[in-house]
């Protein structure tokens, strides 16, 4: 991956849960549904990579923060899906001071995209995370 395009996606990432608290509270319903697209995305590639065998390619570190990932993810998927049916949910959402469920919802997106980031990162690296040859 060309250097420029790794730090834009880098930076992307990094910023996610603000733009994911943006879509929502500007685009209603379809934000929300942006948002679910994304953490469905994110776990459908983990565990892809999961079932592929990644974990044992890569470092410990590395292989422990895929596999958190992987749950945090199901979480935000999980706790996303009410803001696609519920427009109560969706107003929460959008409050600057959360409900607890809102909160819950709000750290397994944050979660989510903070775990990708530094996982990004370490992909980033010249080794990508991967196990040592020693």
């Amino acid at each position: 991956m060309p250097k420029g395009v790794g730090q834009l996606v880098l930076a992307l990432s990094g910023a996610g849960f603000p733009l994911t608290q943006l879509a929502i509270r500007r685009l209603g319903r379809s934000g929300a549904i942006v948002v679910e697209g994304v953490a469905v995305l994110l776990l459908t590639r983990d565990a892809a990579m999961i079932a592929g065998g990644t974990p044992s390619r890569l470092g410990r570190g590395p292989a422990i923060l895929l596999w958190l990932e992987t749950a945090v993810a199901a979480a935000a998927t999980l706790f996303g899906l009410r803001l696609v049916f519920d427009a109560t949910a969706r107003r929460h959402a959008a409050e600057s001071r959360p409900t607890r469920f809102e909160a819950v919802r709000r750290a397994a997106v944050g979660g989510l995209f903070g775990l990708h980031t530094l996982r990004f990162r370490i992909y980033l690296s010249p080794d990508h995370g991967r196990r040592s040859a020693a």
